[in-house]
């Protein structure tokens, strides 16, 4: 194929896409800004809030790419770059979390400042210190970088060259960067969300996260990939088959998180344990039981029904319609895991969870433009670049 097919540098796509994310990122650090001095601790918690949205995304942007290297996919090879400049954020992710550091004390307060004669906090204190906790946080975003560095830089470098040595290396390491990746992502969710209330838990909470992020991360990519058939662009490549597995997978995935949530409600719900229930109790009254109902509608109810045909997976109108549903589910999924912990009533989303949202996503808006400027849009030496199309 002709290289410059897939330079979309210049592109009235990506200017549109570079000057949103630039105007978002101005106007939500602007409204940030003014939030942090006026209403900090509200303000922390959405930060929070938007900080675990962008961030799982873009680490899960990673994990695609390298989940396509393990099992040699070659219908993904098409639109494997979404993700991978989607990763491109990832480590930017260490200086976005300065915020959560320096306001940890305020985000957990519960195990920071312990009640004494806390029996449960005190057997968890080897774990949940500040000087621990802030370094894992380090750990977590330094194995991140690392795997984007690795895996998307050997897809990268691959384009310079028609020496598989590259690919042959994500091949061979994409088992156990799955594995760190997995590992991370579960200790990050326990740290920076279940946390929050220390006196809960649940193991299968970081499937949970990863899950929900996976949703999400799939919902951009296919936001991204229907936009630019629609702007004329990779139409070469952005065929109706591809949105039908695009379309595939964002409905298997997201009956995956709705599995994941029913487990996790389900064991805690039978077993009745006082120090488990608390999180769905708190969930389940005080306003916050219509934030539950809208998540299961907009979640689990209205995508099956959406994306379940076969002619609406390879509709882009519809599938787009589909991906953003699920994307604004997503964003409210981590507002309901997030917000309960600052107020046990509901706190309907304002100017101030709302700025945050604008801030980190006009940043990943830039950064999404900036590769789509320096990089090609298709792994053009790809060994199964023919199979994408």
């Amino acid at each position: 194929m002709d290289h410059t097919a897939a330079l979309l540098a210049g592109t009235p796509f990506v200017k549109r896409l570079g000057m949103a994310g630039l105007l978002l990122a101005v106007l939500g650090i602007a409204l940030s800004v003014v939030a942090a001095l006026t209403h900090s601790e509200r303000f922390l918690f959405a930060y929070l809030t938007a900080f675990v949205f962008f961030g799982g995304i873009a680490v899960t942007g990673v994990f695609f790419s390298m989940l396509q290297y393990l099992v040699r996919a070659g219908w993904s090879v098409s639109i494997r770059r979404i993700p991978e400049f989607m990763g491109a954020f990832t480590p930017f992710l260490i200086l976005l979390l300065l915020p959560i550091a320096f306001g940890a004390g305020t985000l957990y307060h519960h195990w920071a400042h312990p009640a004494v004669g806390d029996v449960v906090l005190g057997g968890k204190k080897a774990w949940l210190n500040m000087p621990f906790f802030l370094a894992r946080l380090g750990i977590y975003c330094a194995i991140w970088s690392g795997l984007y560095w690795f895996i998307a830089g050997n897809s990268f470098r691959q384009d310079k060259t028609t020496d598989l040595k590259y690919t042959r290396r994500n091949w061979t390491f994409s088992a156990p960067a799955v594995i760190l990746f997995g590992a991370s992502m579960t200790f990050a969710a326990f740290d920076l969300l279940m946390s929050l209330d220390p006196h809960w838990y649940s193991t299968i909470f970081g499937v949970y996260y990863f899950s929900g992020s996976l949703v999400g991360a799939l919902a951009v990519i296919t936001i991204i990939a229907v936009l630019l058939r629609k702007a004329g662009l990779l139409t070469e490549w952005l065929t109706p088959a591809r949105f039908h597995d695009l379309g595939k997978l964002l409905f298997a995935f997201n009956i995956f998180w709705t599995y994941i949530a029913f487990s996790q409600y389900l064991l805690i719900w039978y077993a009745n344990l006082p120090e488990e229930v608390i999180f769905f109790t708190t969930r389940l009254q005080n306003g916050w039981q219509a934030a539950s109902l809208l998540l299961l509608v907009i979640h689990f109810l209205l995508p099956f029904a959406l994306l379940l045909s076969q002619a609406a997976k390879k509709n882009p109108t519809v599938l787009l319609s589909g991906a953003v549903l699920l994307l604004i589910a997503h964003a409210l999924d981590m507002y309901w895991l997030v917000t309960p912990n600052l107020s046990k009533h509901l706190l309907i989303p304002g100017w101030i969870e709302l700025a945050p949202m604008l801030g980190i996503g006009g940043l990943f808006l830039l950064v999404l433009a900036w590769q789509f400027k320096k990089r090609s849009a298709v792994p053009v030496n790809d060994p199964f670049l023919s199979e994408g199309k």
